[in-house]
């Protein structure tokens, strides 16, 4: 695969200073950056409070299925027929979903369950006209 080389983007500091740079030159694809493999990627829209305050309702979710889901990853799983936000985690020989807000319970995933991990999540989009 032939390795893309991102323009760099001006840089936006939180603290007290704001924009850090007067001029911005690059003009950057979120395309390019986000959409890696067009025919495997996927998007769905967060519902829910398991995942804040890393994902909030309403957040568009950014799915390559053509990356691996390694443990530790959040990605999008379909379990008893959902699909379901969540952090993968494989121990023990186990696989649990966690989620983000500590008011949920892990789901430790059972051989009864349908369950498939269906993609990473790759990026989130946040509308932020409403804030």
């Amino acid at each position: 695969m032939e390795k893309k080389i991102r323009a760099k983007l001006p840089i936006a500091n939180c603290g007290l200073f704001g924009i850090s740079e007067d001029h911005i030159q690059n003009y950057q694809s979120l395309d390019d950056r986000f959409v890696q493999n067009r025919s495997a990627t996927f998007f769905f829209e967060a519902q829910g409070d398991s995942m804040e305050p890393l994902i909030m309702p309403g957040d568009v979710l950014v799915i390559d299925r053509s990356l691996e889901v390694k443990s530790g990853r959040v990605a999008v799983v379909y379990l008893d027929g959902e699909f379901l936000c969540k952090r993968f985690i494989r121990q023990d020989g186990k696989s649990i979903l966690r989620s983000h807000n500590p008011l949920h319970r892990d789901i430790i995933i059972s051989e009864e369950m349908d369950f498939l991990v269906w993609g990473p999540i790759v990026a989130v989009a946040r509308d932020m006209k409403e804030l």
